[in-house]
């Protein structure tokens, strides 16, 4: 009967370790780095006209309606448009955003606009 040695394999693998900690610690040193989010633009609401949802039109509860548009360096608002489709909604969405006035920028700044319908009952 002959006894095996497990002492070769486990020596293997321990000259493995330093070796694997070696390169885990270089590839942490050349990773790319992230760059810090720009800050958020200094947008000053001016103005803005009534919203006018249109009879028959309704939202649906717990619905987010996204609209993206420009503000321009002079305050105005161009390109309004909406993330989540051309519904009615979503029409008197980009008519109202398109009646915003903001305080004049450096540059014309994207913006995300998402608004939704609350309700809750009244109590008397």
């Amino acid at each position: 009967m002959t006894a095996r040695s497990d002492r070769r394999p486990r020596t293997r693998y321990l000259r493995l370790l330093p070796t694997t900690l070696g390169m885990s610690l270089v590839a942490g040193c050349v990773a790319p780095t992230l760059a810090p989010a720009p800050p958020a633009p200094d947008l000053q609401l001016l103005g803005a006209a009534e919203l006018a949802i249109p009879r028959g039109c309704e939202a649906r509860p717990g619905a987010v309606y996204r609209t993206h548009f420009n503000v321009q360096p002079d305050g105005r608002v161009t390109d309004a448009a909406s993330e989540s489709g051309n519904g009615c909604v979503q029409q008197a969405l980009r008519t109202w955003v398109t009646t915003f006035s903001y305080a004049p920028l450096r540059e014309a700044t994207l913006v995300a606009f998402d608004w939704m319908i609350v309700t809750a009952a009244r109590n008397n």
